[in-house]
């Protein structure tokens, strides 16, 4: 997926070694209350399934500057791609005291295996196959297809991407909502190279304001309520209760959301 080449490069930039020198550099001042917090965005951005990441970052960006916070900044970190890199990555920002909450999309990123490796607020978005797994993870899922371990975002994405071995399916399930024109106009109009605004796009816009509003308040991320583009999100037993069961079909390379 196109990128400007400022994002790109500094994506590439965040390998296990720098990320690592630089929550160091931040351990340093640790002790300085003035210094920024961070929310980090953890998805692919590389390979495959980089559309994901991508899509994801422009939504959180376009968050952050309607949020406009003044001590909080968005870190994106490309889960490396195999499990092994994603708890890796996990682990390394859970040593930043700056790094607050963790939002993560994508097969990797939300494995079972990073999210035990963690110890602070996880938001996981997108059915990709597994449910939550540990006692800090928040699934912005319903509750009862994230048990059956839903995969309709990764089909979707697949699908979307031609892969074969998904495409017999009719439709795809997400609790993502298709943007409207409105957020589409804005989404685009945020950045050059912006990518057309996917399925999990708006869902990533709220998760990442109900993120910041928490931060603002001084709340526990797991207990605010937040109204946004997908109506009420508040998470309970670490779920988004009510959370919209929204189905997805193609029309040639159209993505339809069928009418209950």
């Amino acid at each position: 997926m196109a990128a400007d080449r400022g994002t790109c490069q500094s994506l590439r930039a965040i390998t296990p070694l720098l990320l690592l020198l630089a929550i160091a550099l931040t351990g340093c001042g640790a002790l300085n209350s003035e210094l920024p917090g961070k929310i980090a965005l953890l998805a692919p951005f590389e390979g495959q399934y980089r559309a994901i990441g991508y899509n994801a970052l422009y939504a959180a960006r376009l968050a952050f500057g309607d949020a406009k916070p003044h001590d909080v900044q968005l870190l994106a970190v490309d889960d490396g791609g195999t499990r092994a890199s994603a708890v890796a990555r996990v682990k390394a920002l859970n040593l930043d005291p700056a790094v607050l909450a963790i939002i993560a999309l994508g097969p990797v990123a939300t494995d079972p295996s990073a999210q035990k490796a963690n110890d602070k607020p996880l938001i996981l978005i997108g059915y990709w196959g597994q449910d939550r797994a540990d006692e800090d993870s928040l699934y912005a899922a319903n509750a009862q297809q994230a048990k059956a371990r839903g995969r309709g975002d990764l089909q979707l994405l697949n699908r979307v991407r031609t892969f074969t071995d998904d495409a017999a399916s009719d439709s795809y399930v997400s609790s993502g909502g298709p943007p409207d024109a409105d957020f589409r106009e804005r989404y685009l109009n945020s950045a050059q190279y912006a990518p057309a605004p996917n399925w999990l796009a708006t869902l990533t816009y709220d998760i990442a304001r109900l993120a910041l509003a928490a931060l603002a308040d001084g709340n526990v991320i797991g207990a605010t309520e937040y109204g946004g583009l997908n109506g009420l999100i508040h998470f309970e037993d670490g779920y988004w209760v009510d959370a919209p069961l929204n189905r997805y079909r193609l029309e040639g390379d159209q993505l339809v959301l069928e009418e209950d």
